[in-house]
């Protein structure tokens, strides 16, 4: 809170590497499949989690915001993507869990979670809407909470939405975003996460909370450190 490949941030956000952390995942872990496509190799590259100091982030952050940019990090870390290939994913987070990111995608790259698309807000002119129809996660964006006017925790960069088309946030009527519609039901599928699963445990032993749990609504793509 589209589907295609893993895509590179076009307007780069690196300004030097500050911590570089790496995970070898399972060679027997089991493939990803979207519809009829199947992974046709087991092998995989060694995990890497780069965190780095941001660049601009004019589209995504004002002046008032509740975390200053020396404050976040952008977190490049390796990922699998919906046919199975590996690619790069870029994602911005508060710096005091820059390294809990890095641990949690490198879960998630081990047990070949596949991850739709993954770049900073930035890309979509800071709009959450733009990102959601994108099937894209993301963290840092400085605005209000769905619907509220208070901050979201992901004015924080505390908070992480994970492939929201079939992870979407749904109160009601309300499911964002729209193509989030196919997954209401919570199917087992690529890419969805269900309540207990090895996504939600990864990003439990990291301290963030899960927004399929919450009672007036469920946030399924919503990850955050407060719970909130």
């Amino acid at each position: 809170m589209g589907r295609s490949l893993i895509c590179l941030l076009v307007v780069p956000l690196l300004a030097g590497c500050a911590a570089v952390s790496t995970t070898t995942p399972s060679a027997s872990s089991a493939l990803v499949t979207r519809g009829t496509r199947v992974t046709s190799s087991p092998m995989l590259p060694a995990y890497t989690a780069v965190i780095s100091p941001v660049g601009d982030l004019s589209a995504s952050w004002r002046a008032g915001c509740p975390v200053a940019p020396a404050d976040l990090r952008v977190v490049t870390v390796t990922v699998i993507g919906f046919d199975g290939k590996p690619g790069t994913g870029r994602i911005v987070v508060a710096a005091d869990v820059a390294q809990a990111t890095a641990d949690v995608f490198g879960s998630l790259y081990a047990m070949r979670y596949p991850v739709a698309r993954m770049e900073p807000v930035e890309a979509f002119g800071g709009s959450d809407d733009a990102s959601m129809a994108a099937d894209n996660t993301s963290a840092f964006n400085c605005r209000a909470t769905t619907g509220g006017t208070g901050f979201s925790e992901h004015s924080y960069g505390t908070a992480i939405d994970l492939n929201p088309v079939e992870n979407p946030y749904v109160k009601g009527s309300t499911v964002l975003p729209e193509a989030g519609r196919a997954f209401v039901e919570r199917k087992p599928a690529p890419g969805v996460v269900v309540a207990g699963d090895a996504v939600v445990r990864a990003f439990a032993d990291r301290g963030f909370s899960w927004g399929g749990d919450w009672n007036s609504l469920k946030d399924y793509q919503h990850f955050s450190i407060s719970g909130d």
